[in-house]
C-alpha cells in the first residue's frame, strides 16, 4: 500500500517529490550546464536545487549566490538578463575550478 501511495506521488501532475540530485560540486558544474544548455533532466530539477537550503557549506554558499541572482531571470531588460548568466557563469567556474571541472567561458547559445 506504502509503496503504491509513493508511486502514486511521484508521477502525479499535482505534486512533486523534491529529488535531491546535486551531492557533490562536479554534479552542481553539471546542473548549472543543463540549466544554460536549457536541457534540464526534469522540469523542477533547478526548482529542486535552488530552492532548498543544502547542507554541504560549499554548495550552500553558492546556491545562495545564485538564488539571489533569480530575480534577474525573470526580468523583461536583456540587459538584467544576461547580467544573471553572467553571474550564474562565474558561479558555476568557481564550482567547476573547486572540483577539477573545465572552466566554461560562455553560453552555448551564445556560441554561434
Amino acid at each position: 500500500m506504502f509503496r503504491r501511495i509513493v508511486r502514486w506521488l511521484r508521477h502525479s501532475p499535482h505534486i512533486h517529490i523534491r529529488k535531491d540530485g546535486v551531492q557533490s560540486l562536479s554534479d552542481l558544474v553539471g546542473l548549472i550546464d543543463r540549466f544554460i544548455d536549457d536541457e534540464l533532466r526534469y522540469v523542477l530539477e533547478w526548482d529542486d536545487f535552488i530552492s532548498w537550503d543544502h547542507s554541504n557549506p560549499e554548495i550552500e554558499a553558492i546556491r545562495d549566490r545564485i538564488a539571489a541572482t533569480e530575480p534577474l531571470f525573470f526580468s523583461k531588460d536583456p540587459a538584467k538578463v544576461a547580467h544573471a548568466n553572467e553571474l550564474l557563469l562565474e558561479q558555476r567556474n568557481q564550482a567547476a575550478l573547486l572540483s577539477g571541472k573545465a572552466v566554461r567561458t560562455r553560453a552555448a547559445s551564445d556560441a554561434g
